[in-house]
């Protein structure tokens, strides 16, 4: 067993406790803002198209990385061998820099003060950089899509059932693949090295983010604000696990519905 993973990049994410202490409700703005956006940018390059609205193409990406995730979970679902897929990406300056417009963008409708925090934070890397030091104990890579999807399965769901126990190599490894075989369905959509890693430090940010927050809370002995980052989580989980998050557990074999 070892150190939460999720608490210790927490640690960087807690750059940003101003805004987090203050109540903002940072989780709703990436998952209705944030994440419609870069996704949309994902479809509409990945494919060529002419550009859409949020609405009419996120759900091509977001959509499939839930069903394709969610149909893993059934209790008596055998999870298959990752699929063979490379979301291995080179990181820029230039993709990272977009990626804080975009999150930057959606976190000042809040306040200007909001939106400049989050700006920093991206283009910071700090979150990243934690992220990447750390992740490599439980078996996940930096610079690799797959690898940061599951990190922000873990963070979400273990958010959302206000997680406090150790997470094993073994439980990681359980939701990486089942993370690899969702991402197989829109490996097509994030077809070059800029659209993985615009699609990967998101997530990680966003699941930093929002640990960050609950880990300060539990921390502070705040047990009001904790439990408004487990509902923000839930909310959020409901969109991306199709459920609400509380509904599954951690297993050796990933996620898994209750019985």
């Amino acid at each position: 067993m070892h150190k939460r993973m999720i608490a210790l990049i927490a640690a960087a994410a807690m750059i940003a406790s101003p805004a987090v202490a203050q109540g903002v409700d940072w989780g709703s703005i990436i998952h209705t803002e944030a994440m419609n956006s870069a996704m949309e940018e994902a479809a509409r390059e990945g494919t060529g198209q002419t550009r859409l609205t949020p609405r009419q193409s996120a759900p091509s990406v977001t959509s499939a990385l839930s069903q394709g995730f969610v149909a893993q979970t059934a209790p008596d679902a055998d999870v298959p061998a990752p699929a063979t897929v490379s979301a291995r990406y080179k990181p820029s300056a230039q993709v990272r820099q977009k990626l804080a417009g975009i999150m930057g963008d959606a976190a000042a409708k809040q306040g200007k003060a909001q939106g400049e925090e989050m700006r920093q934070l991206v283009l910071s890397g700090k979150a990243l950089a934690e992220y990447q030091r750390i992740a490599p104990t439980f078996g996940l890579r930096a610079n690799d899509a797959i690898d940061a999807f599951a990190f922000y399965m873990l963070a979400q769901w273990g958010v959302a059932n206000d997680y406090r126990a150790d997470f094993s190599r073994a439980q990681v490894s359980g939701v990486r693949q089942q993370a690899a075989n969702a991402y197989a369905g829109v490996a097509g959509q994030l077809a070059t090295d800029a659209l993985r890693q615009e699609f990967a430090e998101m997530l990680v940010v966003q699941g930093a983010i929002l640990s960050g927050a609950h880990e300060a809370a539990v921390r502070a002995g705040d047990d009001a604000a904790t439990a408004n980052y487990a509902a923000l989580a839930r909310k959020g989980g409901r969109t991306i696990f199709t459920m609400d998050p509380t509904t599954m557990e951690l297993t050796d074999e990933g996620f898994k519905q209750k019985r």
